[in-house]
């Protein structure tokens, strides 16, 4: 069981500019949205349920949700006779940050990270509604937007803003962008899940470090061209966050609707 963020190569670097109420995940009038990470495997028997309230989430029109789930499938349990064909390395060990970061290292699946500061076990939704609520109605001391321009050719330009306000003693923040993939089906052939077809939504494929924004507080500007794997299916889409190395804290999160 494995968290340092890898981030892998995908985009090319166009330009930079450094400077300056609660409710539940199906609320019909949501407070500013929170980032839900959901660290998940298919090999380990008690991650579909999971796996589906992330979907259920997703689902919602995003103007009637106040969560922006992604899913990071772990390559831990491939030693036990199924290899994730979405799990990753450097997702276990963005996953082992977090159990230090929350004390004691522990780590599991499924668990369900609540904008960077809290978690709970997957498949408990009415622990993860009071969570949500709790880090909505915190003060917004940060805002991420994302404007994408149309994809051609297996790249998808897209410029990403984010501000942080001025604040003595705030450490430095980044901007992070995520490329996820929605409607993946899979036969699991072995292993906790053997013989059941496994259906995976917001399946995080690459995740890129876009900006920082300084210590004390500032803003970014990025201009990206994210390069797409070809093997991709067409429902894909984007989320960015500011996130703090230090403390894990998620500040800000914002998604483009996925693309087909």
């Amino acid at each position: 069981m494995r968290p340092a963020l890898a981030l892998l190569p995908l985009l090319v670097l166009l330009a930079c500019a450094g400077g300056d109420a609660a409710a539940s995940p199906t609320a019909s009038s949501p407070a500013r949205p929170v980032l839900v990470e959901l660290f998940t495997s298919q090999g380990c028997s008690s991650c579909p349920p999971a796996d589906r309230l992330m979907a259920e989430l997703a689902a919602q029109p995003a103007a009637q949700r106040d969560v922006i789930p992604l899913a990071f499938h772990v390559d831990y349990w491939n030693y036990i006779g199924w290899t994730d064909p979405f799990s990753s390395a450097d997702w276990s060990a963005r996953q082992r940050r977090y159990g230090t970061a929350f004390g004691g290292g522990r780590i599991y699946t499924p668990e369900l990270v609540v904008a960077g500061t809290t978690d709970c076990v997957g498949t408990d939704e009415s622990r993860l509604r009071r969570l949500v609520a709790a880090a909505a109605a915190q003060p917004e001391s940060a805002t991420v937007e994302l404007a994408p321009a149309p994809r051609a050719g297996g790249k998808w330009p897209l410029t990403v803003r984010a501000r942080r306000r001025p604040q003595a003693g705030a450490p430095a923040a980044e901007v992070l962008v995520a490329v996820y993939e929605n409607g993946l089906e899979t036969a699991v052939g072995r292993g906790e899940n053997a013989h059941r077809k496994l259906h995976d939504d917001r399946v995080v494929r690459r995740l890129v470090r876009a900006a920082t924004l300084p210590a004390g507080g500032g803003s970014a500007e990025q201009r990206l061209e994210l390069v797409l794997d070809p093997t991709w299916g067409k429902d894909v889409g984007l989320v960015a966050f500011v996130q703090e190395p230090s403390t894990l804290r998620v500040l800000a999160v914002a998604e483009a609707a996925a693309s087909r």
